[in-house]
């Protein structure tokens, strides 16, 4: 279970095709953005750096198994609040800042969104606060002192956010700010008590016209302190602009951790759990399960780096930039997965007609005696010789090699491309009893890798199949190349390759030659070569065994007859 895996464990938004959970190594903060189905929460990842500390949402632990607890509560805190989001009553325009927004109308947005959020966990899930509390005070000790911020605008709300969030200022505001400041805090709590936690409690109350109520609300009391340059929030929540209000320098031991976690946990409604010590509020199985996630992210990049390494030598023939696996996108597997349900199934059914499981009729003459086939013969007094079965089943042995092209060509097409490129594969994860015997990869300029003949076609792999972008060159005769010449090395008695594309090769000259080179090569060696084509007819250009698809039903006829076929010929040979 890695970090991803993680995150979805600890999330309250349990449909997984409504949210879509990410990671990007580049970020310092988490984002929550809308998109076609839903919302995307991008998470940033935990850096180790050189020093044996690990680097996470702007604050360092040491990587010791202490640090790699606390930076699992940190984790959490984060995943619990975004997802929280998702689970919203308001209109999904208002729970994320639109670009058109204003400074402060995105600050005001994001305030009464917070104040949701505290509030529906602390009407179910009041245990919860130890993590957000944790990652309040962390957020509270990097802050810089009110006297140190020098725009009236951002002092105040960061003024506004400790506040609600840790029960206290960090330092001083003048006399104005500090109206303005109760006036809001005043204004948030009986949203919170009165409406909010009267919503949840099965009240109907209208939360979209409260929202734009209460937005309109802020904005007049903020405004007068003006110009806005930045809109500050805490870095274990979404960022909604430009944030600096945190020190780089290292938090010393001089602040009272303890006092200021349980007064955040007082501050949003909770309650310090009977403990002897703060650490006791968590449960040693929480721990164990950020350790569990870290030593899972990295014993699986250790295994990608090998798997890389023993496929890059294959670089050389080809013009590739690089091989890579590809970011992981669970959601947007499900989702493509959806536009062909059932497809894989009745591709199976087709495909499993071309599999000639047994070389001889099993019942035979001479073997070894079939006890059962005796009794039967004696007890109906029709006598027999046929009682009798081989040794073993002769079995051809098959090998299969998956190229699904993600070029920018591809772009129009994609989605139903990628729904096609699964209903394959898992068809390909059912017919291939034995996972070694088959791969998959992706290209464009680049070279993916998505199931490596290592693994098992498992939920990182189908992640790895939503997490291709289309975008890049089109080389197909270098990936019918370098996916065919690890095929050729293989040594069962069938190998096929089957390659996904909307048939335009792109980005360098004399490319349809290149291509019939490459495909006329593995021909030679015995590969059999499929050209599947996405909504075109172009793969018959470049495939003398090729099926045009343009429906679910095109895929099981026209792939499972060309297949079952070529398969059948190649049996009898």
């Amino acid at each position: 279970m890695g970090f991803l895996d993680y995150a979805w464990s600890v999330s309250f938004q349990k449909d997984n095709t409504k949210v879509k959970i990410r990671q990007d190594s580049a970020l310092t903060q988490p984002t929550l953005a809308l998109d076609n189905f839903g919302f995307t929460i991008t998470l940033p990842t935990a850096q180790f750096l050189e020093n044996d500390q690990i680097l996470f949402l702007g604050q360092k632990f040491p990587s010791t198994t202490s640090g790699k607890s606390r930076v699992g509560r940190l984790f959490r805190a984060t995943v619990l609040h975004l997802t929280t989001h998702t689970l919203s009553p308001f209109s999904r325009d208002r729970i994320v800042p639109k670009q058109s927004d204003s400074i402060v109308e995105a600050f005001a947005r994001s305030l009464i969104n917070d104040t949701f959020v505290n509030a529906y966990l602390l009407a179910w899930y009041p245990d919860r606060f130890v993590d957000i509390a944790y990652a309040n005070t962390l957020a509270f000790q990097k802050i810089k002192a009110s006297e140190r911020i020098f725009t009236n605008s951002t002092r105040l709300m960061t003024a506004l956010l400790t506040k609600l969030n840790n029960g206290s200022i960090k330092g001083s505001l003048g006399k104005e700010e500090e109206q303005a400041g109760i006036q809001i805090s005043k204004m948030l709590a009986d949203l919170k008590e009165n409406s909010f936690l009267a919503s949840i409690a099965g009240e109907q109350i209208d939360l979209d016209k409260l929202f734009d109520e209460k937005v309109e609300e802020l904005k007049s009391i903020l405004e007068p302190f003006g110009p806005f340059l930045e809109a500050p929030s805490f870095r274990h929540t979404e960022s909604i602009g430009r944030c600096s209000i945190y020190s780089e320098a290292e938090v010393q031991g001089g602040e009272d951790f303890e006092g200021l976690f349980i007064q955040s946990i007082e501050a949003l409604g909770g309650a310090l759990p009977v403990v002897d010590s703060i650490e006791q509020c968590w449960r040693p199985e929480q721990e164990a399960e950020a350790l569990q996630a870290f030593n899972s992210d990295q014993y699986q990049r250790q295994r990608e780096e090998k798997i890389i390494s023993k496929i890059t030598p294959y670089v050389g023939w080809t013009r590739f930039k690089s091989v890579s696996f590809p970011e992981e996108d669970y959601t947007q597997y499900l989702r493509a997965r959806n536009l062909v349900q059932g497809a894989s199934r009745r591709l199976l059914d087709i495909l499993r007609s071309a599999f000639n499981y047994l070389d001889e009729d099993p019942r035979q003459e001479m073997g070894q005696l079939d006890l059962a086939a005796v009794i039967q013969s004696l007890a109906s007094n029709k006598p027999a010789t046929d009682v009798f079965t081989l040794d073993e089943y002769l079995k051809p042995s098959f090998a299969w090699s998956l190229v699904f092209d993600v070029s920018s060509s591809m772009q129009v097409r994609g989605e139903y491309g990628r729904a096609l490129a699964i209903a394959v594969a898992e068809a390909a994860k059912e017919l291939m009893t034995d996972p070694t015997s088959w791969t998959f990869f992706g290209f464009s300029d680049r070279f993916y890798i998505l199931k490596d003949s290592t693994e098992s076609y498992s939920k990182r792999v189908r992640a790895r199949i939503g997490g291709l972008k289309f975008e890049g060159l089109t080389y197909i005769p270098d990936a019918v190349h370098m996916a065919g010449k690890m095929l050729a090395k293989r040594f069962e008695e069938q190998r096929v390759l089957i390659v996904i594309s909307d048939g335009w090769p792109y980005g360098y000259p004399n490319m349809p030659l290149a291509l019939k080179e490459s495909v006329d090569d593995l021909l030679r060696k015995g590969v059999i070569v499929i050209g599947i084509g996405v909504e075109t007819n172009r793969m018959s250009n470049f495939f003398h065994l090729h099926a045009s698809v343009y429906t679910q039903k095109d895929l099981v006829n026209k792939f499972g007859a060309v297949y079952a076929n070529a398969s059948s010929k190649a049996l009898e040979t």
